[in-house]
């Protein structure tokens, strides 16, 4: 299959409502705790290794960063929650957008909540399904690192995460492998073709 995402650029980080670009065409937000593996995810999705920035220290992202897969059709990768690094004084910039985002934003299709396999469904993650739910905007839980686990761990963890959700669907993925990444590739076509 032809990759979809190849062509995926980098356009700009927004930290304010009033920077947000028209709200027109389709975003999904890509989000999830600090290091829960959300860039390496766009990456294997684009088949780009630079595109977005991995970092072995969470909290790199402080801002909500747009990229056009292409015209109309955007991913925003969020600042990962619970970091550390940029201080509270950013939190406070973009957690009462991100409230905003959710109640005003017509673009805004679906969130993928990436979350490593290994310690799913912590209470900042169940705020953002919550969130989503409140909403109702559509949204994948996305189980990553999956080459970390055995078989039976990944079977179980996908059963636990889906009986705690109202998700259409789980995924386990895992980047350095690329496992499901065409899989996530049509769901978010999918959301584009809505």
């Amino acid at each position: 299959m032809k990759n979809p995402f190849k062509n995926t650029a980098f356009l700009f980080g927004v930290t304010k409502q009033k920077n947000l670009p028209e709200d027109t065409g389709i975003e999904v937000l890509l989000s999830g705790r600090s290091n829960a593996g959300k860039s390496s995810a766009l990456n294997a999705l684009t088949g780009n290794k630079k595109l977005a920035r991995i970092s072995k220290t969470p909290g790199r992202t402080t801002e909500i960063n747009f990229f056009e897969v292409e015209d109309g059709f955007k991913l925003l990768d969020l600042p990962g929650y619970g970091f550390a690094k940029s201080g509270h004084s950013r939190k406070k910039d973009w957690g009462p957008l991100l409230g905003e985002y959710f109640k005003n934003r017509k673009a805004l299709k679906a969130v993928l909540i990436f979350m490593d396999i290994r310690h799913p469904l912590k209470p900042i993650d169940l705020e953002m399904i919550e969130l989503c739910e409140s909403f109702d905007v559509a949204y994948v839980p996305v189980l990553t690192k999956s080459d970390k686990v055995s078989k039976n761990i990944l079977m179980k963890t996908i059963q636990q995460v889906s009986k705690a959700t109202n998700a259409i669907e789980v995924l386990a993925i895992s980047s350095s492998k690329e496992t499901e990444i065409d899989k996530l590739r049509k769901i978010l076509i999918g959301f584009r073709n809505d």
